[in-house]
């Protein structure tokens, strides 16, 4: 009986990833309200139906596209040493943050294109997940380093906005909105001045 089941919810699990991957990038390409449940169901290539015995609706969908783009992007910063230097924690935790943000250009375009939404109360999905992901584990971070004393003691969320602001501005600036064919500066080059700059502001020596 176990085994029986096994493969229906497998095949289940694996049509459910099949109907966010073709909504996050329709989405991306088309914009949300420009985008059907129709189409995204003959992109899937599933029934209209079908889709809503996942997705109790569109807007469900892009909230489960925003809920998964946070678990697979997730940052664990606070797993790095206490005793690895901060340039070299901060060296870490950006290269880390860079290659998740390649990842996600599908997610990113759409956050951008579809801002407007957020406006919308009870809409606020994409800006938890950015907070929630981004800037407040990183803070958490700073203030560790705060407490050890290897950084001023300044509000750590704001600090960790600025340094991550920094990054994120810089990828969608390259990628994005294709800057990169304007200027192309190797993401390590303006990681390693973004410390610099962001430890010259903070550090205690």
């Amino acid at each position: 009986m176990i085994t029986a089941k096994r493969p229906r919810q497998e095949k289940a699990a694996m049509r459910r990833e099949e109907i966010l991957s073709a909504g996050l990038r329709l989405f991306s390409e088309r914009g949300y309200h420009a985008t059907s449940i129709r189409t995204i169901a003959r992109t899937a290539g599933i029934t209209e139906g079908l889709i809503y015995h996942y997705f109790e609706s569109k807007e469900d969908l892009l909230k489960e596209i925003a809920e998964r783009s946070n678990r697979e992007n997730k940052i664990e910063i606070l797993e790095i040493p206490d005793g690895l230097p901060i340039y070299d924690a901060l060296k870490l935790i950006g290269y880390s943050f860079f290659e998740r943000l390649s990842r996600s250009k599908e997610i990113f375009r759409l956050m951008i294109g579809e801002s407007h939404l957020f406006e919308k109360e009870g809409k606020i999905f994409f800006p938890k997940m950015i907070y929630e992901n981004g800037m407040k584990n990183m803070g958490k971070f700073l203030k560790k380093r705060m407490d050890a004393g290897e950084l001023k003691r300044r509000d750590p969320v704001l600090a960790a906005r600025q340094f991550m602001g920094s990054l994120v501005s810089f990828f969608i600036f390259q990628e994005i909105l294709s800057g990169k064919r304007v200027v192309n500066v190797e993401p390590g080059k303006f990681l390693n001045l973004s410390i610099k700059i962001f430890l010259e502001g903070m550090s205690k020596a």
